[in-house]
This record gives C-alpha cells, structure tokens and sequence, in this order.
C-alpha cells in the first residue's frame, strides 16, 4: 500500500466508524493532515539516515583522487502504543436518547482528544517523562536545526524566513505550527510592512480557509473545548524571570518526516454491553510511531518573547 495521511486512507476505508473516527482525529490534529504513515511490519521500522555526502574534487591530468564515502547512520523507530476507552453507562442509554447517537458522541470526543494527544507528542513528546509514548521533535531537533534567542528576544520577521530557510526544500512544501497568540505577531510584523504581500490564503483538507506567510501554510494547535493549546508563552529560556514561545517548520514526506503504523488506520471496537457492568464499552487503540528521516527536515525558532 502507498503510503497515505490518516485522511486520504479514512476515504478508502469500507468501514464507517473507523471513517469518522480518523477524520475527528485529523481534524483535531493540524500536524495528521500533512503526515503520511508508512504502514511496516513489526514492532519497529528500521531505516538509513544520511549524515554526510563525502566529497568531490578536482584533480590534474595524471592526478588522483582522495577516496572517501558518505557517512549514512543506521536508525530504527519503535512502534507504541496509544488509545482510550469509551464508556456509556446503561442509564444514558436509557434516559438520554438513541444508543446510536450516543457512541458517536462519545466516539468523537475520544477521537478529539487522540489527535491532540499525538499533536502534543510529536513537538513536546519525551520519553524521559512518558515512558510509553515517543520522543517529538523537539527532543530531536538540535544543532543548527534550533535557532534564535537562547534567552528570550521579540519575533521579527527575519527570524522566521532564517527558519523557513533552515528546512530543506521550497516554502510552499513546508508548514509552520504556532500558537494562535504567536500568529496574532506574526500577521501584526507583516501589516506593519508597507506594501507587503507576504500573507496570503489557503485551505486545509477540510475546505477551511487559512493564512500562509511567503507561500507556507500556517496552522494553529488549540483544543477546541478550551481553547488551551501546548505551544503557550511557558517555555524556560533559563534566565530565572522570562516565559518564552516556539514557531516549528516541518517538511512531511516519505522522505522527511513521517509517521509508521502497522495498518494505515486506529482501529475501534465496540464491545456492546458488558457482563461485569451495567455499561456498554468501546475502545479506540492505535499504534504509530514518528520518523524524522532527512536531518533538515523540521526546525525550530525558540526563545520568542510575548512582547
């Protein structure tokens, strides 16, 4: 099978639970509409990542070349594994109304909340805190891959091209992820620009229309219960006095940064009524994992002041 984003497999999906479960989980999870899953055997995936290309010269008539080759470190993925369970208590079913409508409430709400919890693990997941989950990219993201200010500095407009430029490929094949505050700058840097044509409109897989800035899709991480989202002004830049932020650019592909699974969507379960308790129960189970395959293919800008 190709390797396909939750979206694109949901539609080729026969079953309509697992349809509406993948979608909720996609809307929920900006980061899931770009990322393509490679669907691997096993536990894990392993793979070969480029460190260096060696080098090529020139030389004179009767001259010789240093041999030498490209460095490519050997990698390797585990799978882990992710889900939730629902339960409906008999009293809902009796007194709130149809079964039906019910389990597709309560199927929604947890499928919300996977996409915020993958969304939450793939930039701030460690395994040093959750040992279960996976390490995000911002654990992997280092050297010349993390920029700006070590110790907290207001967002200008150069920083985020320098970000843009640190991600291999063009503008319109990268995304940013921002928190809606931190957007709010942005858009406020580029009004303040006479004449400029840097944000521009696009839309995402759901026909929302969204803002771009120099060709590159912005999208927002926000829970929609609470408008809460992870990429607050809480950040340590270790002055002991500021709160700082993050802006990520990621470049999803087979290639760059994807996802594995061991099928191409979560599966769902429906228990129906169980024997132990006067509830029906369902459950929601996945098993992903994250690949950050080319050395430039995501960066961050921290250090960004709420100023």
């Amino acid at each position: 099978m190709a390797d396909l984003t939750l979206l694109e497999a949901a539609k080729a999906s026969q079953d309509v639970i697992e349809r509406v479960v993948a979608k909720t989980i996609v809307e929920a999870s900006p980061i899931l509409e770009y990322l393509p899953f490679k669907i691997i055997n096993g536990p894990a995936y392993r793979y070969h990542r480029e460190s260096s290309l060696g080098t090529i010269s020139f030389r004179g008539v009767g001259g010789t070349y240093t041999a030498d080759s490209g460095v490519i470190n050997p990698e390797f993925e585990p799978l882990v594994i992710m889900g939730g369970e629902v339960i409906i208590d008999n009293f809902e079913v009796e007194v709130m109304g149809n079964l039906v409508d019910l389990k597709g409430s309560k199927y929604r709400m947890k499928a919300r909340q996977a996409g915020i919890t993958f969304s939450e693990n793939f930039f701030e997941g460690d395994t040093v805190v959750t040992e279960f989950g996976f390490d995000g990219i911002r654990k992997r993201l280092v050297g010349t891959q993390k920029i700006g200010s070590t110790v907290g500095a207001a967002l200008v407009l150069a920083d985020l091209d320098q970000l843009l430029d640190t991600v291999i490929g063009e503008n319109s094949q990268k995304t940013l992820f921002m928190s809606q505050a931190t957007r709010r700058k942005v858009t406020a840097l580029v009004r303040a620009v006479t004449g400029s044509g840097l944000i521009n409109f696009t839309q995402d897989a759901f026909g929302r229309q969204q803002i771009a800035y120099a060709t590159c899709p912005i999208r927002v991480i926000v829970r929609e219960d609470d408008g809460s989202t992870f990429f607050n002004f809480d950040e340590d830049p270790g002055d002991g006095v500021s709160d700082t932020a993050s802006i990520y650019c990621v470049r999803a592909g087979t290639d760059y940064v994807h996802g594995i699974s061991n099928k191409s969507l979560p599966g769902v379960k429906d228990f129906g009524e169980t024997e132990a308790a006067p509830q029906h129960k369902g459950r929601i189970e996945w098993f992903p994992g994250l690949v950050v395959k080319h050395p430039r293919s995501a960066a961050r800008l921290q250090g960004i002041l709420n100023a």
